[in-house]
């Protein structure tokens, strides 16, 4: 299955993608040359293909539109896969112009996600992508319901590709512990991530799962059974939103190599600091206590954008080493 070199992907979650989008948090009047000139980097770098981690597109007020412009974009690919975010699992009712869950796969299909199974398994080079659906209709939170979770069990224990890597849209750690924020958990979080870390944990050629929807930079890695067991945690960032970036993965024997790309347009940096820092999640930060910056948290330190992951590396800890000092609030 292999070819012959190691298969890159790339990894873009959270773009977020909208005709018409309004600037709040999130530079959504820029996601268009945001993503397209991140694409053009990708191409660039010849990966074997790209895998869209949800919320690919806005989906207010303009679902459709948003949904062509995402598919022009993603088209420039030869393969591309994608799963589903919460923007995508919003309730149609809730809103004019929203797409529905069904309407968006529908016009995905033989990207991943069916009608029939939003959960998927591909192949690209010698990597085997399950994509998993952590969302429920209607909310933020994050959910792997029994049905996918069987499926997931199911394709884990058939596979037979030396790597292997899951892709999802909900965290199954939370990067600012060891603080407790309920809203975040609530909102970022898969409920029972337990079981889905359990479950990845029973293979030892799982080599990452995926995710975004918190629109931060964290790489930890989650401990297996045994003192060298276990996989990687990969939270990438948003394109459109402070830090801006997407990944670039490259699967080897021993160790998978990440990098984060980001976007070359003039100013996008500090357009996207000013404008995170108005936002409902750095007011919410903001109310832990912490001593450093809400933009150092989403940033993440150097090791979580330009990495080395060794597959048989021991697992220091089952939960993300902060970038920041972890001080409890008191």
């Amino acid at each position: 299955m292999g070819l012959g070199r190691p298969t890159t992907l790339a990894h873009i979650t959270d773009a977020h993608v909208t005709k018409f989008g309004r600037r709040t948090a999130v530079l959504k009047d820029l996601t268009i040359p945001i993503l397209d000139d991140l694409i053009e980097q990708f191409l660039e770098r010849q990966v074997d293909g790209a895998l869209f981690g949800g919320d690919n597109i806005d989906n207010h007020g303009d679902g459709a539109g948003d949904l062509d412009a995402f598919l022009g974009l993603a088209d420039r690919f030869d393969r591309w896969l994608c799963t589903v975010g919460n923007h995508e699992s919003a309730n149609a009712m809730r809103g004019p112009g929203r797409l529905s869950k069904d309407q968006f796969i529908e016009r995905v299909e033989g990207h991943g996600p069916r009608l029939e199974r939003s959960s998927w398994s591909e192949v690209i080079g010698d990597v085997r992508v399950i994509g998993l659906d952590t969302t429920l209709t209607g909310t933020h939170g994050g959910f792997v319901t029994p049905r996918a979770m069987d499926f997931l069990a199911r394709e884990l224990r058939m596979a037979d590709e030396p790597h292997i890597v899951v892709l999802g849209h909900h965290l199954l750690a939370a990067p600012w512990a060891p603080y407790q924020l309920d809203a975040w958990n609530a909102e970022y979080l898969v409920a029972n991530r337990g079981d889905v870390i359990s479950l990845l944990s029973t293979c030892p050629r799982v080599r990452a799962y995926l995710c975004g929807h918190h629109h931060a930079s964290r790489i930890h890695r989650i401990a297996g059974r045994g003192d060298s067991s276990g996989f990687y945690h990969i939270l990438s960032p948003s394109p459109a939103a402070f830090p801006h970036g997407a990944r670039l993965l490259t699967f080897e024997d021993e160790q998978m190599t990440v990098e984060t790309l980001k976007p070359r347009i003039v100013g996008i940096t500090e357009a996207g600091r000013e404008a995170v820092m108005g936002g409902r999640k750095a007011q919410r930060f903001a109310t832990l206590g912490w001593t450093r910056t809400f933009t150092e948290y989403v940033e993440g330190r150097t090791s979580d954008n330009e990495a080395v992951l060794r597959y048989d590396a021991p697992a220091t800890s089952s939960r993300p080493q902060s970038a920041l000092d972890e001080r409890r609030v008191s």
